[in-house]
């Protein structure tokens, strides 16, 4: 398995320890600190400094492992599900941006997590409808330009559909099984979601595209109760040989994230 963390290249966020306009200070540290990858998160990709991000990723020899989309929900209101037909519209484009994108930087992996919209506009079904036609799209053009999604279960709080892991498998079956859509893992929405954690790697098995890696606080791995020996042995039964990223909140600080994530990641992944 390979590590990478998230760094924010354009607004700033909780994910990153770095605000945006210190991106190149961001993957200086993930170099530095013996990571294999950044995952970047990113709006809207026509707005980026894209040969700049070439050349410093180039500079540092540092892969990008996946393209993180769900700042343009929060910040432009995109989403696969949404009412407006406009907006769908708009929410397919930008993930087509994306994928183009991924396309100049060796190929990462585009996630579709909350920009696939929070529901609860629509009655349930037809949002859900509304999100298998417009995701059936994405993948479409995803694998003409030969790139993975990864669809992300994430957990009732933050949006209404797709929250266990189960669910995620059933939209991509919906939507024909296409063979460049795989599942997001994620710790953290797994532990509020998934019945056992385990279990459910053993039932993901090859569809785990990527691994997103907070504990159950969304702190460093270690910092909850997550027991990651456990989770890691049960990566390593299905042969999973992708990343695991962190994805944690700057808790307690930005500083104590940027002190101890490599340590606290690799006494569980290395």
């Amino acid at each position: 398995m390979k590590c990478s963390a998230s760094i924010t290249v354009q607004y700033d966020s909780g994910f990153s320890p770095f605000p945006a306009k210190y991106w190149k200070e961001g993957m200086a540290w993930i170099k530095s600190s013996g990571l294999d990858a950044v995952e970047i998160i990113l709006s809207d990709p026509k707005l980026l400094p894209i040969s700049d991000i070439q050349n410093h990723l180039l500079h540092l020899d540092l892969a990008v492992s996946t393209l993180s989309t769900g700042q343009a929900a929060g910040l432009e209101d995109l989403s696969l599900m949404s009412p407006s037909r406009d907006v769908r519209t708009r929410t397919v484009e930008r993930l087509k941006e994306d994928i183009d994108l991924s396309v100049e930087l060796g190929r990462p992996h585009v996630t579709i997590g909350l920009i696939r919209g929070k529901g609860g506009c629509l009655p349930f079904d037809d949002e859900y409808t509304l999100l298998c036609r417009s995701l059936a799209e994405v993948a479409n053009y995803a694998s003409k330009r030969s790139v993975v999604l990864n669809l992300e279960p994430i957990n009732r709080y933050e949006c209404l559909h797709l929250n266990e892991s189960s669910a995620a498998i059933r939209c991509i079956e919906d939507i024909g099984n296409p063979e460049n859509v795989g599942v997001l893992y994620d710790t953290f929405h797994s532990n509020i979601e998934d019945p056992d954690m385990i279990s459910t790697i053993a039932m993901l098995s090859d569809k785990i595209s990527h691994v997103h890696i907070a504990d159950s606080n969304r702190r460093l791995p270690g910092e909850g109760h997550i027991d990651f020996h456990v989770l890691k042995e049960q990566l390593e039964k299905i042969d999973y040989a992708g990343y695991v990223s962190l994805e944690v909140l700057n808790v307690p600080s930005a500083d104590h994230v940027v002190e101890h994530a490599a340590g606290k990641l690799f006494t569980f992944f290395r």
